[in-house]
């Protein structure tokens, strides 16, 4: 196992819902799941709310919950067991698998999520390959575009691969947890089982089974005594 095989971030291909193998790498997959969408006419078997917008062709398996004010853009693909949180905002070529929840007004486009997966309240998942049992903390921002809008690369080690895409965001192996707040950089990648603490900046390669913390200082700063006093309305905030 290295760290440009599909196995070092997905252990379990079955929670991918398309088939793969391990030919392909794992940036491949982000182009894969469009392969689902071979569909041409609406197809959903879950729990509509009547406030919800669904546009374009659109795919829903059973026992799909999708709550108030949601809004779906296809082509998209969701499929059984999930529960799509209220206002959230799912744009095309979205493949979510089974059990995967979506929390209130969270946004994912172009994005493939295996099985499992659960994104936060007013987290965005953009252009992104999210692995099984993965856990996105809210307010998380998956950022998918260099400032220069060149190609995305993805920087594995000593070996710099091009994506052959403007957007790309995050490959996100099995079981990550990442906490609240978190920004990635486009081509950040992260290796299964680990972890990364809330307010972090994450990007370039990040190895499986570790723990990101975050370091940081306080600078305490005197301020004049008559600001600290109860009541008082001459300080600034």
């Amino acid at each position: 196992m290295n760290e440009l095989s599909l196995d070092y971030y997905f252990e379990d291909l079955d929670a991918c819902p398309f088939k793969i193998d391990n030919t392909v790498h794992p940036w491949d997959l982000l182009k894969l799941k469009n392969s689902l969408f071979s569909f041409h006419t609406s197809k959903i078997q879950g729990f509509i709310q009547q406030s919800a917008i669904l546009k374009g062709i659109v795919y829903i398996g059973e026992n799909t919950i999708v709550d108030e004010y949601v809004s779906i853009q296809g082509p998209c693909w969701i499929g059984n067991n999930c529960i799509i949180r209220s206002s959230s905002l799912i744009r095309p070529y979205s493949v979510i698998g089974d059990y995967v929840v979506l929390g209130h007004n969270c946004e994912v486009k172009n994005s493939l999520l295996f099985n499992d997966v659960k994104v936060s309240s007013h987290a965005v998942v953009s252009d992104s390959i999210i692995g099984k049992g993965a856990r996105i903390g809210p307010g998380t921002t998956t950022d998918n575009r260099r400032f220069d809008q060149k190609e995305v690369e993805l920087l594995i080690k000593d070996q710099t691969i091009p994506t052959q895409h403007d957007k790309f965001g995050l490959i996100c192996g099995d079981y990550v947890r990442i906490g609240s707040n978190v920004s990635t950089l486009p081509g950040t990648v992260i290796g299964k089982y680990t972890w990364a603490y809330s307010n972090t900046l994450l990007y370039g390669f990040i190895p499986k089974e570790k723990f990101v913390k975050l370091s940081q200082t306080h600078e305490m700063i005197d301020k004049e005594p008559h600001v600290l006093r109860r009541g008082d309305k001459s300080g600034t905030r």
